[in-house]
Order: structure tokens, then sequence, then C-alpha cells
């Protein structure tokens, strides 16, 4: 076995372990999370945020899973965020209960970049899809706060806002109107507050160069050169 298939394996293991005691924390904050309020963060809506835990946690998972078989510097990036933000907004979710989940997948997350020099400048190169990436993880930050229509709308547009920056085979119509849908939902939900106006706002501001240098045909990809 090569040192990468190690490492990979490691990350596998590491991530799925994560997911798992995230999957359990959310249930236990489903389940028993007003009982043990100095363990669960003592939250106003339990029972929506261990579903949102339970929900992230799978993600983390699936990234642990895929980061094996995702030889390009684009693809091992995207798996290393599936792991590591999960890994920190779910300590907003389920207080205590998290601690443990956070440091196994934010450790697995950072072990997926193989290449660190090849990472930053793919980062670079897609800067503008990394920022609505990171604003579409703001917003489900905000939503685990509000109430449960608005959470659970601002969870699905956050996710949607993270993905769609990185979707290049889609339509420019569908695209903007993808964009659209993860911001204007969760912005009229929740307009008495300022926040989720402006996200929105700036979200659209920040699509405006990636649809511009949106061309149609498979994505380019790099690949890794292993541990720089």
């Amino acid at each position: 076995m090569t040192g990468v298939s190690r490492r990979r394996q490691w990350v596998t293991r590491a991530g799925l372990a994560g997911s798992t005691l995230g999957v359990a924390a959310g249930i236990i904050q489903v389940s028993v999370g007003t009982q043990i309020p100095q363990w669960s963060g003592a939250k106003s809506a339990p029972v929506a945020l261990g579903l949102l835990t339970i929900g992230l946690s799978l993600v983390a998972g699936w990234a642990a899973i895929a980061q094996r078989r995702r030889p390009t510097v684009e693809a091992r990036a995207a798996c290393a965020l599936g792991m590591i933000g999960p890994g920190l907004l779910c300590l907003s979710t389920v207080g205590g209960l998290w601690y443990l989940p956070a440091v196994l997948l934010v450790v697995a997350g950072v072990m997926t970049v193989e290449g660190w020099r090849d990472t930053g400048r793919a980062v670079v190169e897609n800067w503008f899809r990394v920022l609505l990436s990171a604003l579409g993880g703001f917003e489900i930050l905000m939503a685990a706060g509000a109430s449960a229509v608005p959470m659970a709308v601002g969870v699905v547009s956050g996710l949607l806002l993270m993905i769609v920056p990185w979707l290049r085979r889609v339509s420019r119509r569908v695209w903007i109107g993808l964009v659209v849908a993860g911001t204007v939902p969760f912005a009229v939900l929740a307009w008495t507050a300022v926040v989720p106006a402006v996200l929105a706002l700036v979200a659209g501001a920040v699509a405006i160069p990636v649809v511009r240098r949106r061309k149609p045909g498979p994505p380019r990809h790099t690949p890794v050169r292993a541990f720089r």
C-alpha cells in the first residue's frame, strides 16, 4: 500500500468516525437535548437542530468516502470542505456533543488536501466560486438560530448555494436560477432581519463574475502532486 493510499484510508476512517459520532450527537439532541443543556448547548429548537446535525454529518461521511477515488486537486478540495464545513458548523447546533466529531472531521478534512501549493492555486483561480460556497455556509449558520420553517429553508438554500458554484454542465439560465433559489427564499422568510437580505445581495454580486467566466464543456482537472 502506497503512502497516498494509506493516507486516504486514514482520512476515510477518521471522517466516518466523526460522521457516525455526529449522527449520534444529532439523535441525542433530538431525543433528550432539553434534558442535558450543559452538553447540548441549551438550544431553543433541539429537534430541528438535531436533524440538521444528522444531515450535515451524513454529508461529511459521504465526503470521507468520496475522497478515496478523487484524484484531482479541485475534487479533493471539495471533499475537504465537505468535512471541515460540517465539522465547524455543527459546533453551533449541538454544543459540547460535537467537540469530538469536530476534531475528527477537521483533521480528516485537512489530511484530504495532498498538494497544498496546487490547492492554493486552484482556490485562487476559483476564488469567486469559493466565496459563493462560503456564503452558503454562512446561510446555514444563520438558519441554525431560526424557527423550524425558516431553518429548513435556510439549510436547503445554503446547501444549494454551496453546490451551485461548481456545476459547470448546466446552462447559464439554470445556473442563475439556482443561485436565486439558494438566496431569495430564506431572505424573504427572514425579512425582519437585515443580514439574510444583505447575504442575498452579496451573493448576487459575487455570482456576476462567475457567470461571465463560465464556459461550456467539462471542467479542467489538475492532477494532485502529493504532500506539498
